[in-house]
């Protein structure tokens, strides 16, 4: 589905965001990647027999069928300072159009450190992000797809922070705008780091040739809070 949203880009960096020591929060012009993709070999086996398992335990019912589709994995320091840990996202069912459950997990060491669900949207993709709040923790970029409503749809893209071990949403914005056969805008997501980071956000719309153009200036922006936000309940 994703293929549909991103295609022919040209990747346009803004001239000024890295000569303030800007870094890239999130570019959904970036390649899209494979939607059933498997995970890497590192992890293949945790992932098969230590995440799933007590995910199905707790999740599989007749409204959500046993379905996961792995989505990605990034490598960073989640809930521990100079830690390598890798932390894997994927979708355990769809139950709606744009709804579903979805799981993050952080693995350390060839070890489960911890295991999480949510009740959401579609699962897109995971990225890292460099310790925008200089705390010695990473972030984690997760990307939402909300399904398409009278031909359109779009993504959005949560912040996450590990706090006390469990995923604390730090804001949501919005990454993309499309059709049913076309992706009309993007909005990257830069931000200075600091101990309270400021996020600029730059829109691009796709023209006839199918390339992405800047539009309107990189503006300051403000991480929102989504309405009834559903948090990461964790899996034991």
């Amino acid at each position: 589905m994703r293929h549909c949203l991103l295609f022919v880009l040209t990747f346009i960096f803004a001239a000024g965001a890295f000569a303030q020591g800007t870094i890239v929060v999130h570019d959904p012009m970036l390649p899209a990647k494979d939607g059933e993709a498997k995970p890497p070999r590192s992890i293949e086996k945790i992932y098969e027999t230590k995440i799933l398992p007590p995910v199905r335990k707790k999740l599989v019912s007749d409204s959500c069928s046993d379905s996961p589709t792995f989505t990605g994995a990034v490598n960073g320091s989640f809930t521990k300072a100079g830690a390598r840990q890798t932390a894997v996202f994927y979708q355990f069912c769809e139950t709606g159009n744009g709804l579903g459950m979805v799981g993050l997990a952080i693995i350390e060491n060839g070890r489960l450190v911890s295991s999480f669900v949510q009740d959401s949207g579609w699962a897109f993709d995971i990225g890292r992000v460099a310790d925008v709040n200089r705390n010695g923790l990473d972030e984690i970029a997760l990307e939402f797809g909300g399904g398409m409503h009278q031909g359109e749809g779009g993504t959005g893209v949560s912040i996450y922070e590990f706090k006390d071990g469990k995923p604390v949403e730090l804001g949501w914005y919005q990454s993309s705008k499309f059709t049913e056969t076309e992706t009309t805008a993007a909005w990257r997501l830069t931000a200075k780091p600091g101990k309270r980071p400021i996020f600029y956000r730059q829109k691009y719309v796709m023209n006839r040739a199918g390339k992405y153009r800047r539009s309107g200036a990189n503006k300051a922006f403000k991480l929102e809070e989504l309405e009834g936000g559903n948090e990461f309940e964790e899996v034991k």
